[in-house]
Formats: C-alpha cells, sequence, structure tokens
C-alpha cells in the first residue's frame, strides 16, 4: 500500500510546488503612493515605491511630464511619530522628461510628510508609509505545506526502511497537511484582507462617509492678472461644520487635487495639481492666457468621505501684457464618436486613434476626458475605458508604455448643447492634450 501510495505523493508533491509561487500575491499595503504636482513651472509625479519592510532604503521616483526649466528637486521624507528625517536630492534636465530616481531612508510604518522643494517653492504632502502583513490564509497554508513536506519525508525514509506504521501514519499527515493548505488557498477570498503596518486607525475608520463637504475659498494673487502674466491660484477649503481648515484629502488618482482652469472661450486649458503649501491650502503658480473670464474646478477627497468638486471663477484683465505661455502639447488627429450625433442622457463613445502602440499610464490611467458645457455650468472627467476595466490590478509604473494605439471613453452628456472636450495622455513622459467640440442634441431627438 505505501509503496502505492508514494508515486502519487510525488506527482502531488511536485504540483503543490508548482503552484505555490502564486499563492505569495494579493497582500495588501504593496500599492506605490502618487502624487501628481505643478510646481516650479514643471509637471511632476512623485512616487513613493512600496515597502516590504522598515527601517529600510525607500525608493521615490520624481517622474516629469513637462520638466520647464528643470532644475534641481529637494525631498525631504519625516516620520510624523519618530521625527526621522531623511534627505535627497533628483536633478531634472532642461528639456528631458523622464525618470529620475531618489533614495531615501525609513525607519518606520505610519504616518509621514514628504516636503518637495523646488525653484523656491515647496509642497508638503502627507501619506501613510504601509507595510504588508502576511494574510492568515497564506500562513495557514505555508505552515500546512511545511508540515507536509516533513511528513512526506518520514514517509518516505519510513518506506525504505520497512517501517509500515511510521510511513502511513505519515503519508496520512501529508494528506491531512496537503488538504488544509488546499482548504486555506480556496477560502482565501473570504479572508478578511489584514491591516498593513503603519496603516492609520481609529474612530473615523468605522463611519466611511460621515464627513460633511469641504466649502472652498478659490482666489487668484494678483487678483485680476494681465494677459500672459504669472498669478498664483489658491484654493483653501474648510469643513462644512467646525470652519477649521481640510487637511485629510486622499491620495486620488494619483495627486491631492485635480483642478482644471479654462478661458470661457475653452481655447485657455490647464489640467493641474497644486502644491500643499499650508493645512487645507492648495497653490499652483501659472501663466495667463489672454483677457477675459476664467473659470476654475477643484477636484479632490476627503479621507473616509465621498469625492467631490467645488468651482470658482476670475477674470485676466487687459493690462500690461508678458511672454505668451508655451501651448500645450497637442495633436492634430481628432476623436471620433459613437454615434456621431450624441444625444443628452445617452452614453457616447469617444475613440481617438494616438497612432502609438507605447503609450504610458498618468494618474493611473491610460488616458482622461476633461468635458465641460461651454457655459462653464458643468465640468465632467472620465477615464479611458480599458484602464477602468482593469482599475483593480496594480497601477503599473510610470515608464512601462502598455496602452494605445486607441483610446476610448464612454461619457454620457446630460442636457444638450456645446461643450469643450479635452482627451490627455501621456507618450515618452510628455503630456498630450487634443481638444475637440461637441454639439450634443436634446433628449428624443430623432437619429
Amino acid at each position: 500500500m505505501i509503496k502505492r501510495l508514494i508515486p502519487a505523493m510525488l506527482a502531488l508533491l511536485a504540483v503543490l510546488a508548482w503552484a505555490v509561487p502564486a499563492w505569495a500575491h494579493g497582500r495588501s499595503g504593496e500599492a506605490d503612493v502618487r502624487f501628481a504636482q505643478t510646481i516650479a513651472g514643471m509637471e511632476l509625479t512623485v512616487v513613493v515605491r512600496a515597502s516590504v519592510q522598515v527601517p529600510a532604503p525607500l525608493q521615490v521616483d520624481v517622474v516629469a511630464h513637462e520638466p520647464g526649466r528643470g532644475g534641481g528637486v529637494e525631498l525631504t521624507l519625516r516620520s510624523a511619530e519618530s521625527g526621522v528625517i531623511s534627505s535627497g536630492m533628483a536633478q531634472v534636465r532642461l528639456g528631458r522628461p523622464g525618470v529620475y530616481p531618489v533614495l531615501l531612508s525609513a525607519d518606520q510604518a505610519g504616518p509621514h510628510e514628504l516636503e518637495v522643494k523646488v525653484g523656491g517653492e515647496r509642497s508638503v504632502l502627507p501619506f501613510d508609509l504601509m507595510v504588508p502583513r502576511a494574510p492568515l490564509w497564506e500562513v495557514v497554508a505555508y505552515v500546512a505545506f511545511a508540515c507536509a513536506a516533513v511528513a512526506l519525508i518520514v514517509a518516505l525514509v519510513g518506506a525504505a526502511l520497512s517501517r509500515r506504521m511510521v510511513a502511513g501514519a505519515s503519508a496520512i499527515a501529508f494528506v491531512a497537511a496537503t488538504a488544509v493548505a488546499f482548504t486555506a488557498g480556496g477560502l482565501s477570498p473570504w479572508f478578511l484582507p489584514p491591516v498593513p503596518d503603519g496603516a492609520p486607525v481609529g474612530p473615523a475608520r468605522e463611519l466611511p462617509l460621515g464627513k460633511p463637504n469641504a466649502q472652498p475659498l478659490i482666489e487668484v494673487e494678483p487678483a485680476r492678472p494681465g494677459p500672459h502674466t504669472e498669478f498664483r491660484l489658491r484654493i483653501a477649503l474648510f469643513d462644512g461644520s467646525t470652519g477649521r481648515p481640510v487637511d485629510d484629502l486622499a491620495e486620488h488618482h494619483g495627486a491631492l487635487s485635480h483642478v482644471v482652469v479654462t478661458s470661457q472661450d475653452g481655447a485657455y486649458f490647464r489640467h493641474v495639481h497644486p502644491t500643499r503649501t499650508a493645512p487645507g491650502v492648495h497653490e499652483v503658480r501659472l501663466r495667463a492666457g489672454e483677457a477675459g473670464h476664467h473659470l476654475v474646478y477643484a477636484e479632490f477627497e476627503r479621507i473616509d468621505a465621498g469625492g467631490q468638486l467645488v468651482s470658482g471663477d476670475f477674470t485676466v484683465g487687459h493690462g500690461d501684457s508678458g511672454n505668451k505661455p508655451e501651448s500645450p502639447v497637442t495633436q492634430a488627429v481628432r476623436p471620433a464618436m459613437e454615434p456621431a450625433r450624441p444625444v443628452a442622457g445617452r452614453p457616447v463613445t469617444l475613440t481617438l486613434d494616438t497612432g502609438d502602440a507605447t503609450l504610458q499610464p498618468w494618474l493611473g490611467m491610460a488616458g482622461h476626458l476633461i468635458v465641460r458645457r461651454e457655459d462653464g455650468g458643468y465640468l465632467g472627467h472620465v477615464h479611458e475605458n480599458s484602464s477602468m476595466t482593469n482599475a483593480a490590478e496594480r497601477v503599473p509604473d510610470e515608464s512601462v508604455a502598455r496602452y494605445g494605439p486607441r483610446l476610448r471613453f464612454t461619457f454620457t452628456f446630460p442636457r444638450q448643447g456645446r461643450y469643450l472636450a479635452w482627451v490627455q495622455y501621456v507618450k515618452n513622459y510628455e503630456i498630450v492634450t487634443v481638444p475637440h467640440v461637441i454639439e450634443v442634441e436634446a433628449e428624443g431627438s430623432d437619429r
């Protein structure tokens, strides 16, 4: 009997040895932290790479999409609990989009602040450095596999020495241990994921979506900038119930906040990511376009609360003009629409053929579609279909060219009218913006 079991046990062991590596995945706390930042005339994404243990070196990548004049990007990591500080510098080159790595060090998990300094501007980015823990099912499975391996060895030795009782008992133990391992693996979807070291805890975690909306104060300095002159856009957020600064923004699609600034006619368009200069205060320095009315939209999400969109406006005056700002990189090809004549209340798919199958992710997605009603009363922001379909996957590295050549967006226009649209994607680290105008017919229009 034992001799008959030996080939079966060896075959089962081979299957187990082949299957084990797949069970090492799925741990929580392994995601990178991304912060898009528009700072000192540059559009950067600061990526804090996932850490598997602390104390340990911590890699932070500075991805330059629009490097502007380039220059030194100074990074300082500070633990909110121990106060330990680690600093490093990335030297972004003029006109050289790409990834610039910096090596810092972390002494423990938990709340941290990453300070970014560039050309006299400063941003402080709060985040939780988390280290994954092995899920319970995985621990059970590996312990069971270890027991199965020991039992198999004992069974083989017992069989070789003609110790039938030892070999038989060990064979039974082997089968039982492997059954436990497979059962643990099979039941893994029903196990709660472990809380990683450094994850925030407290009463707030028990009250999801329990916070009031933030109240914005949107202003520019100077209050009426001249055409093509620099100005500073400031967004201050206050809690709707206490009036205190809102300083609990969550990393939301790779940034603390996403801000869209457009002129009334849509000729001026900027999608930027302000720096956090103080608790509840986010600022970005821009160069104005032509004189006229401008609209501001800020999108953000509070921790344990829903997303929120706030808006404001300002006017570019007719005073002294400065140097005309550089226009965003654009593409001449326009998106195709299905149906060709969009109707309010019905989904429409926009397809843009970029002609390139080596597009990189930006803000965690293959592409972005921003839609504004011409009168400014509505703003929509959707992501490319394929990257939304695979949203459960880990966000790919910014250097991985895995998207394209066709980008598809599905959107439903709420009302008839003229809409201004901008498709954005990244190629060779550069942000490409494709403007488009869409006429939407009234619901119930004849097709």
